[in-house]
């Protein structure tokens, strides 16, 4: 495991085209700190894809660095007619190539997405839907658009088109803020450090522009042109991750912890990850570890943005793939615990094996009696390493 990567809260999805196609250049890019490759359908064919697809894969389990794999639908901006008629191809191809991610383009509301999954439900396809916001419409509806997909994406060059330069950055705000507060993961995108199409460095207002974002509350950051098309992919890779990490030591997680803690849910899955950050921060424990059947356990931690480092353990590849999107989240893969001891037992060797804690340190646990049922978390332990 990277250390940088590993230590590193905030994720980045790169875009593949390309000039980021090649087996080395792959590599070096999942190594430089890239979570999540995205494959925009707009460009390219299905075959090619496919086989860049299945490159990352194999890069990534040689690598055991767990890598998502986000499709980007081109939606209305090339089709026209009912929904099937827009994306039904594209989500064919999603399914046959089990992808992590589906980003929807140019939705307008929250029935469109509800159109989409049923279409994805006939398929028995079961792809999380991230909803692109770039048009005034679907800003205005971010509120229902939220409840009925599973993460957001901030395109801000289409977005700026519809509602003005101007209103971009405090719509990124508002945006990133609404994700936050429902635990949805929320996607910066577009121009985030463009002059590396061409350049080997940033400017500088590139750099503030992306430990804005991170200070904001963005779950990942994205690269498009810079990775797809550029001189410099590996190095605008490597370079979003430095500045995010630097981001990442300004922000103030006690402060972010209580206010988060003002707008609870009356569940006990909730109550549950959010008594686990609140302990992990008065002993100051190195990790949290939550075991995790479909990843919500995870990405209920995450909600409330704990200093310290979730490693999430699942039994399924698939939701080791699909955490690679969630802020601070570290997926684990580890074979399903057969007794509250083996819970206990596969945390601390989870927490030792990716170096991020050393013996004796204090890690806080967080699991669910019965074991391996979703949606049962209600245990929190202080255990150590």
């Amino acid at each position: 495991m990277n250390r940088v990567k590993a230590k590193r809260h905030v994720k980045i999805v790169c875009t593949l085209g390309p000039a980021g196609s090649s087996t080395e250049v792959v590599e070096r890019m999942l190594k430089g700190g890239m979570n999540v490759a995205r494959f925009n359908l707009s460009y390219g064919t299905f075959e090619e894809h496919s086989r860049l697809i299945s490159e990352v894969r194999l890069l990534s389990e040689k690598l055991k660095l767990p890598t998502g794999i986000l499709l980007d639908l081109p939606g209305m901006k090339r089709h026209v007619g009912d929904t099937k008629a827009i994306f039904g191809q594209d989500l064919d191809f999603a399914r046959s190539q089990n992808a992590d991610f589906i980003a929807l383009s140019f939705i307008s509301s929250a029935r469109q997405v509800r159109e989409v999954k049923a279409l994805l439900k006939k398929m028995n396809a079961d792809i999380p839907v991230i909803v692109k916001i770039e048009q005034a419409q679907a800003l205005e509806e971010s509120g229902a658009i939220l409840e009925v997909c599973e993460g957001l994406m901030v395109a801000r060059g289409d977005l700026a088109l519809e509602i003005s330069i101007e209103k971009v950055p405090l719509a990124q705000k508002q945006l990133i803020k609404e994700a936050n507060r429902r635990g949805k993961p929320v996607i910066t995108a577009t121009q985030m450090l463009e002059s590396m199409v061409q350049l080997a460095t940033p400017t500088r207002a590139e750099a503030a522009d992306v430990a804005n974002a991170v200070l904001d509350g963005s779950d990942a950051l994205m690269l498009s042109e810079e990775t797809a098309t550029g001189s410099y992919p590996v190095e605008a890779t490597e370079t979003m991750a430095k500045i995010a990490l630097e981001a990442e030591a300004m922000l103030p997680y006690e402060e972010i912890l209580r206010e988060r803690s003002q707008d609870i849910l009356p569940e006990v899955n909730d109550a549950t990850a959010r008594a686990a950050c609140h302990i992990a921060h008065q002993v100051q424990a190195r990790a949290i570890v939550s075991f995790t059947t479909g990843g919500t356990t995870a990405l209920r931690v995450s909600k409330y943005r704990p200093q310290q480092l979730i490693l999430a353990v699942t039994p399924s590849e698939t939701v080791v793939r699909r955490l690679s999107l969630a802020w601070g989240v570290l997926p684990v893969r580890k074979p399903e615990p057969a007794n509250l001891e083996e819970v206990f037992e596969l945390a601390r060797e989870a927490a030792l094996e990716t170096g991020i804690t050393r013996r004796g340190d204090l890690i806080v646990i967080t699991a669910g009696l019965p074991l391996a049922v979703p949606e049962s978390t209600n245990l929190i332990k202080v255990h150590s390493a």
